[in-house]
């Protein structure tokens, strides 16, 4: 009995360890794609396009040792909650780490125009309250606090203002100089990108007060 508890706890440990490292691999990817907003860099934008594939793998095989565990342990009640939470919050990373890519995408897509009249400060504005929302449902998770968690939840409405806000000013904008649709259609692409981040954060919150609550 003690081994077969040993080697539940040992495969959740493994699984919790591999979710921390896509948890911060996701964040600095959504990062580096917003700084290419003010900064191009071509090889950067490539690179986390290409992270995509290098992250269905990760998912692929985290989601895989979550169902051996599952299948070879039998956990029930709290362990069975643990595993099949980490298991949804890797699904929620996977696409979380493809709105990097797409607003990578959406930028090597613009031409040479300047983005800062197209809504760059409110781009920004809506990064860093997802970054904000992401790095508390990490800290959530990996302390199982609820409280915490709930508070991701309830931002979500503030993020959702902000989105309404950059879109009005977005549209505005190419209204008033048709020049800006180019880039401004990828603008909305990108606020859109992290609105949705925004959402996936929530639903790992969600996962969080599940894991603990049940």
């Amino acid at each position: 009995m003690m081994d077969t508890r040993h080697i539940l706890e040992s495969k959740k440990r493994q699984i919790e360890d591999n979710l921390n490292g896509l948890f911060t691999e996701v964040m600095s990817a959504l990062g580096q794609a917003v700084k290419c907003l003010v900064k191009l860099d071509e090889g950067v934008c490539q690179k986390l396009i290409q992270f995509e594939t290098t992250l269905h793998e990760r998912r692929r095989l985290l989601e895989q040792d979550c169902l051996i565990a599952l299948a070879s342990q039998q956990p029930v009640a709290g362990d069975l909650r643990d595993i099949v939470a980490d298991m949804r919050i890797a699904s929620e990373l996977e696409r979380m780490g493809d709105y990097a890519g797409d607003i990578a995408a959406s930028i090597l897509e613009m031409d040479e125009a300047e983005v800062e009249p197209l809504g760059l400060l409110d781009i920004q504005r809506m990064y860093g309250h997802c970054e904000t929302m992401m790095h508390n449902a990490m800290r959530a998770y990996q302390g199982d606090d609820v409280v915490l968690a709930r508070s991701v939840i309830d931002s979500d409405d503030e993020l959702d203002e902000l989105l309404r806000k950059t879109v009005v000013a977005l549209m505005d904008a190419m209204r008033a100089d048709p020049s800006n649709v180019h880039n401004g259609s990828r603008m909305l692409w990108i606020a859109h990108n992290l609105e949705r981040y925004g959402d996936r954060a929530t639903y790992i919150a969600e996962q969080v007060v599940f894991r603990v609550e049940g």
